[in-house]
């Protein structure tokens, strides 16, 4: 009889001591994109982003959308700092340098 419960010790034991030595991994995938988005008076400016190529800012230029009752635009930029200016009729009216951080939206309200 006691070799019986020690072989039955024995087995839950070893049963426990295998289960509780699994090993678990998950991998977390970061999106390494960011986005600008644009919002308020926008429409009919131009976008310069690290003094690039300006993009004119006109409603058969860009595709816009509603979000939260307001109309807004988004353009994909990589992650890190930018320096970002909006001009309308060649006055300033956005000069900002702006740090973006992966799966991010930098939400810039243009007057």
């Amino acid at each position: 009889m006691y070799t019986v419960l020690k072989i039955i010790f024995t087995f839950v034991f070893s049963i426990l001591i295998v289960g509780c030595s699994t090993n678990f991994e998950s991998t977390n995938q970061v999106n390494d994109s960011a986005f600008l988005q644009l919002e308020g008076n926008f429409l009919n400016t131009q976008l310069v982003l690290d003094q690039g190529t300006p993009i004119e800012l006109t409603k058969d230029a860009i595709k816009t959308f509603s979000l939260n009752g307001k109309e807004v635009t988004r353009f994909p930029i990589s992650t890190g700092k930018h320096s970002l200016t909006v001009t309308r009729s060649g006055t300033v009216i956005v000069n900002r340098v702006i740090y973006v951080s992966n799966s991010n939206t930098f939400e810039v309200v243009v007057p």
